[in-house]
């Protein structure tokens, strides 16, 4: 006997009728909502850009590196604010499993620094920096702190630069490599950084269209294959909460090792 025969026995047609009609209306609600959904499903896949790893490095000298410049000019909420920024920081580094003194008596590469390093989180570490913006960065932003590094490079990821080679123990790279020009350049040179037996932590954003300050088009599947083509074994990788621009699957963390002897060739 069906729960509707019940109350058709025990209560009457009235109490029936309100409790098929409240059916009815939950049902259609749920169609409703599943119906919303593959809508929104549906624009998000047909809007995605063409996946693209790579832009015309001129144009990203422009206009992506003056939107990152007045980004940071006016970031005073978060990297002007030290008890909010290094709150963010501390909670950010722990959560992806690394403890301040872990690093202690290591070098530490920061590519794509901004104008604040979340490095110096590590305690007793060496801490060197790779930031293409670091020389406008410590000139015009009020709360730059790059000159507590032990060197700072102002180019970009994409610009292998010899004097680092073979030095780092961890490479770190938080929201930034999304920002450049050529993904796979700038992963190929992290390698040539590594000292062998060195580790790198690398966390940005996905997004479905490029905008300003993020002209590629990336996703997961492809950063795999770059990381495996230039020498590291991905360990673990996993979405994480996204840092900002369009829209997107969010952020994804990765950490990687080198593969021994897989030195990529530098361009």
């Amino acid at each position: 006997m069906s729960f509707i025969d019940v109350l058709k026995r025990f209560r009457g047609d009235d109490l029936v009728r309100a409790v098929a009609r409240r059916q009815s209306e939950q049902l259609r609600e749920i169609n409703e909502r599943l119906e919303r959904i593959e809508k929104s499903l549906s624009v998000r896949t047909s809007s995605a850009a063409p996946l693209r790893s790579t832009i015309d490095r001129d144009a990203w000298q422009g206009a992506a590196q003056s939107g990152e410049l007045s980004f940071h000019k006016g970031n005073a909420g978060f990297r002007g604010q030290d008890d909010v920024w290094q709150a963010a920081v501390d909670t950010d580094w722990r959560a992806a499993g690394f403890s301040p003194e872990g690093w202690a008596g290591k070098t530490i590469l920061d590519v794509g620094a901004g104008s604040r390093l979340r490095s110096l989180w590590f305690q007793g570490a060496e801490v060197l920096v790779l930031e293409p913006l670091a020389d406008r960065f410590r000139a015009e932003v009020e709360w730059c702190d790059l000159d507590r590094a032990q060197e700072v490079y102002s180019v970009p990821g994409e610009e292998f630069v010899p004097e680092l080679a073979g030095r780092a123990d961890l490479v770190v790279s938080i929201n930034a490599l999304d920002h450049g020009y050529d993904i796979a350049q700038s992963i190929r040179n992290i390698r040539g950084y590594l000292k062998d037996g060195g580790e790198a932590f690398l966390s940005f954003d996905m997004h479905y269209q490029p905008d300003e300050m993020h002209p590629l088009v990336l996703d997961n599947e492809m950063m795999l294959k770059i990381y495996a083509e230039s020498g590291f074994e991905v360990v673990r990788h996993e979405p994480a909460r996204r840092y900002h621009g369009t829209d997107g699957p969010g952020a994804f963390h990765y950490w990687l090792k080198p593969v021994p002897a897989a030195v990529p060739r530098q361009r």
